[in-house]
Parts: C-alpha cells; structure tokens; sequence
C-alpha cells in the first residue's frame, strides 16, 4: 500500500511520526466542541458498529468497538467529502485485527484481544487509520454524494454479464431483477459481509494487491459470481433469485474456493477488458 517505506531505515521514523500524527488528530477531536452534524454523524457510526458482519465477534470488545469508532469518525470529519457511508465500518475491521494480531504472531482468528495493551492498541488503531484512508482513496467515488462510482460500477457489472452470459442477463431481466438489486450490497461492502471470517484476510490480501485497480477487479469478480450458479438463476423466478442473492453459498466458502473464484476473476478480466 506504500504505507511502510521501502527503505528499512526510514520506517521507524516513519510510522512514528505517522502514529504520532494520528493520535493528535484524535485528541482534537475529543477535545473539540462538535457542532449538530458532527454529532449526527457519531450517533449514525455508533449504530452502525453493532451491525457489523466482519469479524462481528471481535466487537463485542469496547476496546475494537472504540478504535473502529475513533478512526471512521475521525476520517469522516477530515474528509467531508465522502465523510462516513454505511459500509465502512466493514472495512475498517479488517485492518485493526489483522494489525492487532501481528502483535501476537498469529491469524487475525486467533488473536486473544485480552492480552492486546493499551500501547498495542494506539499503534494499531494509528495504522488502521492510514491504511485505511489510503485503501478508500482508490475507491473515493464510491463514498461520495450519491455514491456515483457504485453506480458506474453497477452498470459496468450489468454490461459484462450481457456479454458474458446473455442468457442469464435476459432472463433477470424478464424476473424484474436489477443489477441494482445485490451489485450495490456487493460493492458497498466489498464482498466482506458475503464470506466467512476465514476467508476475508485472502480477500483483503487481494485488494491490497490490486491498488488503483480494485474497483475493475470487484466489477469482475461480481460477474464470477453471478456466472458461478447461472444456470440455477435460469430457472428461478424473482423472490427465489433475491432470497438466494441475500444468503449466498459463499457464506460457507473454503478459502480454497475463494481462491478458485479470485483466480477466474483474474482470467476473465482478460477476456473483458
């Protein structure tokens, strides 16, 4: 992501000062006086944080409940622009964990948030916020008023599914389901709330790796999805399309069976460019 300079001399220096930075940002913000929106936009945050899908057993720690409040709610007020969208809150998560867990040496699932200390904490929560500010700022369009780039990506997903299988695309079509329909949920959330715990460190990994290219790469990996059970959708009407759209069978994915979708992801992109 570039948040780590390549040159090994330069990273503590720079994840100090970074840290550093960070913490007084917060400290402002809880020293300031918050206007009406200001405080809209926390209460809005805070009922969201329970409804989280990713790694939602985490969050039963006030500690994780807080770091992830402070960052989204502090990204949100410096970045009016996009400010705090539901789904967010998904994204955060992943970072904080996985941060959180390198303090222990082990798998995100693993890690044993009673012997994280308040010094581990502030440095995760520090990082989880420039890391995640960098990985939004691929993908800012989405998040901004009227999420335009979820649109544009939406009626992208909807002209490679013509192309791929127009079959399947006429008959959603003649079933009144729009593209609209579960492509938003998928690309708000980046497919998180669709996998399993286990599987969303491979996931995040891949993103990651994409850098200015996710958004292309999400648009492809919708349409693997949807090519994964079209023949199933052919012959299912609307309220059984929709019903199987909301509790996907990627819910009980393997990581190898992420793995074999990331992979035809990469090859279809090829063939759609």
């Amino acid at each position: 992501m570039g948040y780590v300079p390549l040159n090994a001399d330069r990273r503590k220096i720079s994840l100090g000062r970074k840290r550093i930075k960070y913490t007084h940002l917060a400290e402002k913000l809880d020293n300031d006086i918050l206007g009406s929106d200001d405080l809209v936009l926390l209460h809005q945050i805070q009922i969201d944080l329970p409804r989280t899908v990713v790694y939602r057993e985490f969050l039963e720690h006030a500690e994780i409940r807080l770091a992830v409040q402070r960052v989204l709610f502090t990204r949100a007020l410096r970045n009016p622009t996009s400010s705090y969208v539901q789904g967010m809150n998904e994204l955060v998560v992943p970072f904080l964990i996985a941060f959180l867990a390198e303090f222990q040496a082990v798998p995100p699932l693993e890690l044993d948030v009673s012997e994280i200390t308040t010094s581990q904490f502030h440095v995760a929560e520090a990082d989880s916020y420039w890391c995640f500010c960098k990985f939004l700022g691929v993908m800012q369009n989405h998040y901004t008023f009227g999420q335009p780039g979820i649109q544009e990506s939406c009626f992208k997903v909807k002209e490679l599914l013509k192309r791929a299988d127009s079959e399947l695309y006429e008959h959603l079509t003649n079933e009144g389901v729009d593209v609209l329909h579960f492509a938003f949920r998928w690309l708000n959330c980046l497919f998180l709330r669709e996998f399993p715990a286990k599987c969303i460190p491979r996931l995040m990994d891949t993103y990651l790796a994409e850098g200015d290219d996710l958004p292309h790469f999400i648009e492809h990996f919708c349409l693997v999805i949807l090519l994964k059970w079209s023949a199933q959708f052919k012959e299912m009407t609307f309220q059984s399309i929709v019903s199987f759209i909301q509790n996907p069978p990627t819910k009980r994915w393997t990581v190898s069976e992420l793995e074999i979708a990331l992979s035809e992801t990469h090859r279809l992109r090829t063939t759609f460019l």
